[in-house]
């Protein structure tokens, strides 16, 4: 059953307005994408054009996999994916139960710092939402 979620314009200017303190705080982040679980694209911010859809679709699995692969290792729950591409690194991390957050950024990011921007980006989206 595909979950769709549909943000409040307040809710949704909230998170862009967080997208773009990431932007801002982390350099070579170029993309933010929240999606569900089950991979519908919410709401994004990409410098560059970027098919969220398809990507929303495909970090869903990712996650799903990373979680099936933590628990087949007995490691209990997957909390992020990264993937390092030639050219960058995609950090995928879960926004509550039913959402996730997808940080896209360039080879010349610190790993560290993109998934301390994107965390605490992800505590801070998680809390307004629960409030709104």
């Amino acid at each position: 059953m595909a979950s769709t979620i549909k943000l409040s314009d307040e809710a949704e200017q909230f998170c862009h307005a967080k997208f773009d303190e990431m932007i801002d705080s982390c350099d070579g982040i170029y993309g933010v994408l929240m999606s569900t679980v089950d991979g519908h694209d919410v709401t994004c911010k990409f410098k560059y054009d970027m098919p969220a859809s398809k990507l929303a679709a495909m970090m869903s699995s990712m996650l799903a996999l990373g979680e099936t692969v933590a628990q087949e290792a007995r490691q209990n729950e997957c909390r992020f994916v990264i993937v390092e591409s030639s050219d960058g690194y995609l950090l995928t991390l879960r926004l509550g139960e039913r959402l996730i957050l997808t940080t896209i950024a360039g080879k010349n990011t610190n790993l560290g710092m993109l998934h301390s921007v994107s965390r605490s980006a992800v505590e801070g989206i998680a809390a307004r939402l629960r409030t709104k």
